[in-house]
């Protein structure tokens, strides 16, 4: 026991429960570039301070052996000798941090629930444990996946595919062995977000979600997954969502407004503390999402928002500031001066600070006892197979929309439509890869006029459309700021959903074979059933420049054109229910 902790003991408590970004760095000019090297006055700031932990976004990681050095130099900041925590959110999919040009991405976790019908655990477990040897082998020991929220909207504009699918046990299923695999080669799993962030219509980088689901509700589908994975597989952290549940905690606090406003899950004794830890009973590190992010920073200051997660039993506090300049370190200091105030004046516990701190620690003893992977270049070959084979074994034909018996790719005039240019290039890729003889290959994107897009088609006898949906989310990119630093599209996805609507209405009407192929989200195909001959989902995108004649290929489109020509079958079953 330490009933009157010195100020030097507090301080250093509070560090280890604090991970930092270090995404990029600016001058006094406000011109600011990637981080790729670690500034000496960031690694003062990080060894004066004592933090815990690092979070390295894309920005950070250019190449193998630039990441490497900059992990290395990381590790040699640490205030204690001790592993720092390295940090990444390398889930798979559209949420992938590591540099597509050497580390596949992977589909992504809903194409893995598409696996689990035909393969069991097979697909999950094998991608899991090719992304622990390639975190470990560059020095990243703490990977935030998988997500364990089960999306049960449809609209759901920030998990949707980033989750297994809609039933519980599947989710619960897939994340279990995600989880034992990566633990199983040194990486540690993070589940997320809890107590769930599926049913859901607003994105906690831009707004602050609530869900209405009774206790009942919120038991036998949100808390599901959580309960049976922390019995199962023991993650080393949960991660908690910026959401309000009032079925789990219906207290009120006053925000930076002077409002009163319900408790977000990352605020909230009752379901940090009294559920996670009393009922479900995980004795690991509790983890925030970004504090940066909408959901909690538009109503909370940096310092109270550290405070109050800390009081309701967050471990660590991610992101509390995002760290540019030499300036915001000074700001980061003058917020753990918050924080000592706070535990001075007993508005903190001192015993639940050091508690809290020492299961950081033992994670980071945990680390230093691991023994770290050397580069293996033809791993990585093994690697992209593994992507390409989920690509095709997570393939999933959608209804009984059937072509016609005889129908063959060969010979056709093709017209593909596409969002825009680069999946067109994509789909030109894979084509050329299968070496499929074509008579006419015209490709249009839905920037295009109507009137074009009918010419286009009537000198078609084959319409292959494909769709991307919803549009990218702050998860994917990094933060808010990347997100509203995004060029608008042209189109918004409704928009591109209508277009293509009517352009293969028309086709149909004109007598062509209508081919549709969902390249994200799976639910918008439900609207195309009576215009299409086949429906197909991939729910991926991934696109990466593999040799200088492939710049654009894509494990998808590779997959879809092989089903096309009858090499392989479409055997992933839909883990999402349409309307």
């Amino acid at each position: 026991m330490t009933p009157n902790p010195t100020e030097s003991q507090l301080r250093y408590w509070i560090g280890q429960k604090l991970m930092i970004d270090i995404r990029q760095i600016c001058g006094p000019d406000q011109r600011c570039e990637d981080l790729t090297q670690l500034p000496a006055e960031y690694a003062a700031g990080i060894r004066n301070m004592q933090l815990g932990g690092v979070i390295l976004f894309a920005n950070n990681l250019k190449h193998s052996e630039q990441i490497r050095q900059l992990t290395a130099e990381l590790a040699q900041s640490s205030s204690d000798g001790l592993p720092l925590l390295i940090g990444i959110d390398q889930e798979g999919g559209r949420v992938a941090r590591l540099p597509v040009a050497e580390y596949p991405a992977f589909a992504g976790a809903m194409a893995l629930g598409a696996t689990l019908a035909h393969s069991g655990d097979h697909y999950p477990r094998q991608v899991a444990t090719a992304m622990a040897l390639q975190l470990r082998e560059l020095g990243i020991n703490l990977n935030f996946a998988p997500t364990l929220d089960v999306n049960n909207n449809q609209a759901n504009p920030v998990i949707n595919v980033r989750s297994f699918g809609d039933q519980p046990a599947l989710v619960a299923q897939a994340g279990a062995a995600m989880v034992e695999a990566m633990q199983q080669h040194g990486v540690l799993a993070t589940i997320k977000h809890f107590p769930g962030h599926g049913d859901t219509h607003v994105d906690s980088h831009t707004g602050l979600p609530r869900v209405d689901h009774s206790m009942q509700q919120v038991l036998n589908t949100d808390l599901a997954p959580f309960a049976q994975v922390l019995q199962q597989s023991q993650p080393a952290m949960v991660m908690t969502a910026h959401i309000q549940y009032p079925a789990l905690d219906s207290s009120t606090l006053l925000n930076k407004q002077g409002d009163s406003m319900l408790r977000p899950a990352t605020l909230s004794r009752q379901m940090l503390t009294g559920l996670l830890r009393q009922q479900l009973g995980f004795d690991g590190v509790i983890i925030t999402d970004a504090l940066n992010m909408a959901g909690i920073s538009q109503f909370f200051s940096p310092a109270d928002a550290v405070i109050q997660t800390f009081a309701a039993g967050a471990d660590i506090a991610l992101m509390p500031y995002e760290i540019r300049s030499l300036q915001d370190l000074t700001e980061l200091e003058q917020l753990i001066d918050a924080v000592v105030s706070a535990v001075q004046q007993g508005q903190l516990s001192a015993t639940e600070l050091r508690q809290s701190a020492e299961r950081v620690l033992k994670l980071r003893n945990a680390l230093s006892s691991a023994s770290h992977f050397s580069p293996q270049p033809e791993r990585l070959a093994a690697d992209r197979l593994l992507e390409q084979q989920l690509a095709e074994a997570s393939l999933t034909q959608v209804g009984n929309n059937q072509l016609p018996e005889h129908w063959q790719l060969n010979g056709q005039r093709l017209l593909l439509i596409a969002p825009e240019q680069t999946k067109c290039r994509g789909w030109q890729q894979a084509l050329a890869l299968h070496q499929v003889q074509l008579s006419q290959l015209t490709c249009a994107t839905l920037e295009q006029s109507d009137a074009e897009l009918k010419a286009l088609i009537d000198q078609a006898d084959t319409v292959l459309g494909s769709l991307i949906s919803p549009v990218q989310s702050a998860a994917e990119l990094g933060v808010l700021a990347d997100l509203l630093a995004l060029k608008p599209v042209q189109l918004s996805p409704a928009a591109q959903k209508q277009k293509m609507l009517q352009a293969l209405t028309y086709a149909r009407q004109q007598g062509k074979q209508n081919l549709l192929v969902a390249l994200r989200t799976p639910y918008e195909l439900a609207e195309f059933t009576a215009v299409t001959d086949l429906r197909l989902a991939t729910y991926s995108y991934n696109q990466q420049p593999l040799t200088a004649d492939r710049p654009l290929a894509g494990p998808a489109y590779d997959a879809v054109i092989a089903c096309l020509l009858g090499k392989i079958q479409p055997i992933g079953q839909l883990p999402v229910q349409l309307d």
